[in-house]
């Protein structure tokens, strides 16, 4: 049988950044996505950066991979070779798909990190990143014949 995938519960709120029950939201803190706490906490005077703990979470931009320009597929070219480098030269297998999975989301993230942008997670990119990393691991077989 498949498994089903779990809904998330509760909200999401901008401020602090966690997700909690909806008990801790007002009724006008729902379409605000600000929780009860950040709400006081804002209406006393104080900024949000006064509330959390750590840095203000920075909003990132998401993209789509086929909204990407040319140069940043050739990052996102280069950033597969060396991830799938790395892991050839570690494991010596084709990544399964649980290692490809985290794979993928490893090379998002410092995709993310690189660029600033965030990749959404979508076929398209998946389809891409098996093509090079199959490509590459090709490659570093015929090296190896030599």
């Amino acid at each position: 049988m498949v498994k089903k995938k779990q809904k998330q519960q509760g909200h999401y709120c901008r401020i602090c950044g966690g997700r909690k029950a909806n008990e801790q939201f007002s009724g006008k803190g729902h379409a605000g996505h600000i929780c009860k706490t950040c709400m006081s906490a804002l209406r006393s005077g104080r900024k949000p950066e006064d509330i959390l703990p750590g840095p203000m979470p920075v909003p990132c931009e998401t993209t789509r991979f086929k909204n990407l320009d040319k140069g940043g597929k050739v990052l996102l070219k280069e950033l597969v070779t060396d991830a799938v480098t790395k892991y050839w030269k570690e494991y010596r297998q084709i990544p399964c798909p649980e290692s490809f999975s985290e794979l993928r989301k490893h090379l998002i993230e410092k995709y993310d990190q690189e660029c600033g942008v965030l990749l959404k997670d979508e076929v398209e990119l998946k389809n891409y990143l098996q093509t090079y990393t199959i490509a590459t691991i090709n490659k570093l077989l015929k090296e190896e014949i030599r």
